[in-house]
């Protein structure tokens, strides 16, 4: 059974003399998330849709805590040294076969530092030793080589290519790399 928190829960973690933390999104996160997603690889390398305006980031910080309520899903933002620096999450809760995937996009001044790596490792820690998930998932686009390496670094192992695994909106076919976090 999986052990859902009442409450969303903040968890916090440092990497050399960055304070991360994951927190639920909140309302004044809603102009950051606008701005962020404007950067054009987040919508090329996620669900997040292009052109993306303020509206579709009121509704989705809106729905986040609805889908937490709901055990549909589990969205933080990233917050480095006080600033919004993209979200993380779970969806594609599966409740019964204790299963979830990992999904996550970092603004474009926060990459490369460790930040997201982080992220997942402590999104996997809450997932799979407190939540008690069984299974983590994570998909990454063929030709996204960064994402491939956080779920890497963060512990996951590769553990397929999906071929034609994901539809862009131009119809071309997708080939995804599975990767997988278990509770052994």
């Amino acid at each position: 059974m999986i052990n859902w928190p009442a409450d969303q829960p903040t968890l916090t973690s440092n990497i050399a003399d960055i304070a991360l933390v994951l927190r639920p999104l909140r309302e004044n996160d809603i102009d950051a998330i606008y701005l962020a997603c404007q950067d054009p690889i987040i919508p090329a390398f996620t669900r997040v849709p292009s052109p993306y305006d303020r509206e579709m980031a009121e509704e989705f910080v809106r729905n986040c805590e609805f889908s937490y309520r709901a055990h549909q899903g589990i969205v933080f933002a990233v917050e480095v040294d006080g600033i919004f620096g993209g979200t993380i999450g779970l969806h594609g809760i599966q409740l019964t076969d204790h299963c979830a995937e990992v999904g996550y996009w970092i603004e474009a001044s926060q990459r490369g530092k460790g930040i997201c790596t982080t992220a997942v490792r402590m999104v996997l820690e809450l997932a799979l030793n407190v939540m008690k998930f069984r299974r983590i998932e994570g998909l990454a686009d063929i030709s996204n080589p960064a994402s491939q390496k956080v779920m890497e670094r963060a512990g996951m192992t590769r553990d397929a290519l999906l071929r034609n695994r994901v539809t862009r909106p131009n119809g071309n076919q997708i080939d995804m790399v599975l990767f997988s976090a278990i509770k052994d």
